[in-house]
C-alpha cells in the first residue's frame, strides 16, 4: 500500500466498526471489490475506495455522524452545506486531497472514502436491464446543482452548452439550488424500494443504466480479506465483476494502470485547511 491507501484503509476500518456496531449492511463495490478479489486489497494504482449500501442501511448510517470523532468526518449534504452530491464521503480532516473537480467548493477536502447508496433501478419482473432516461436526467440535475462547474475551463466542443448551463444555474443560485437540487435527486433515487426491486445499483456512480444489476448478485454479502482485514463483497462477486469488467482477472495494459482522480495537491500529514492557506 502507498501512503494514500493507508489513510483510506484507516477510514474504512472506522466505517466498518460503526457498521458492525449498528448491524448495518455494506459491500465493497466497483474497483474496490475487484481489488479485494484479484489483489486481496487495493488495486496497486487505485486512488479511491468505494462502498455501496442498500438505501435503508445508508440512511441509517447518515444518522450516525456523531459516531465518527475528529479527525474523521461523515460528509453529506446535511453535514457540509456546500457538498452538493447525493452520496456521502468519510473524510480524514487532518489530511488534504484537493480534487480538481471540487477545489473551488468550500467543503472538507480531506482524504476520503466514498459511500454510495444502492437503490432500486427496476421493479419489472424478470428485468435484465434498466430502461429509460432517469439516470441521465439525474446526472443533469447534479450538474446544475454543482456551483463549482462555474470555474471549470470551457471545453472546445461543449463550451456553448456549458455557458447555457452556467447561466441557468447562476439564475437559480439565490434559491440555494445546490442543497435543494440534491434533495430532489435523492428523493427520486429512493422511489423504488430495495425490497420491491429486481435490479439495483447506484445512480451516483454515473454508470447510468449499466449500473443496474440483479439484486441477487449482492445477496447477503460474502466476507473476504482486504489488506488483511475482513470486508464484505457481493455474494455472487463473479457475476457482479464480470458484468462490470468482463475478464476481471486480467490486468489492463501498463498505460491504463492509473488512478482516475485528478488533484492539485495531496498530503497525508497536513490538514486541508492549512494546505489551502499555503502552510505546506
Amino acid at each position: 500500500m502507498n501512503e494514500l491507501q493507508t489513510v483510506m484503509l484507516d477510514l474504512f476500518k472506522d466505517f466498518k466498526r460503526v457498521c458492525e456496531k449498528h448491524n448495518i449492511r455494506y459491500f465493497l463495490i466497483g474497483g474496490t471489490a475487484l481489488g479485494a478479489i484479484r489483489h486481496q486489497g487495493f488495486i496497486p494504482w487505485d486512488d479511491d475506495l468505494d462502498i455501496g449500501m442498500p438505501r435503508e442501511d445508508y440512511d441509517k448510517l447518515m444518522t450516525l455522524k456523531d459516531e465518527f470523532s475528529h479527525p474523521y468526518f461523515l460528509q453529506n449534504f446535511k453535514t457540509d452545506k456546500n457538498f452538493a452530491l447525493g452520496y456521502a464521503k468519510i473524510r480524514h480532516s487532518d489530511t488534504s486531497y484537493i480534487e480538481n473537480f471540487y477545489k473551488f467548493q468550500h467543503i472538507n477536502h480531506g482524504i476520503w472514502i466514498d459511500i454510495f447508496p444502492i437503490d432500486g433501478m427496476s421493479k419489472r419482473k424478470n428485468a435484465e436491464k434498466a430502461l429509460g432516461p432517469k439516470p441521465y436526467i439525474l446526472w443533469w440535475m447534479f450538474y446544475l446543482a454543482y456551483i463549482g462547474h462555474f470555474f471549470a475551463p470551457l471545453r472546445k466542443n461543449t463550451w456553448f452548452i456549458q455557458l447555457l448551463l452556467y447561466l441557468v444555474s447562476l439564475i437559480a443560485l439565490p434559491f440555494n439550488i445546490c442543497n435543494y437540487m440534491t434533495r430532489l435527486i435523492i428523493l427520486w433515487m429512493k422511489r423504488i424500494k430495495w425490497d420491491k426491486a429486481t435490479l439495483v445499483g447506484s445512480y451516483m456512480t454515473w454508470a447510468f443504466n449499466k449500473e443496474a444489476l440483479p439484486k441477487h448478485f449482492y445477496g447477503e454479502g460474502l466476507k473476504v480479506k482486504f489488506e488483511g482485514i475482513d470486508a464484505v463483497v457481493p455474494t455472487n462477486y463473479d457475476a457482479y465483476l464480470s458484468a462490470k469488467y468482463g475478464d476481471y482477472m486480467k490486468l489492463p495494459p501498463p498505460e491504463k494502470q492509473l488512478g482516475h482522480h485528478y488533484h492539485s495537491g495531496v498530503s497525508t500529514t497536513i490538514s486541508y485547511i492549512d494546505y489551502l492557506n499555503g502552510k505546506r
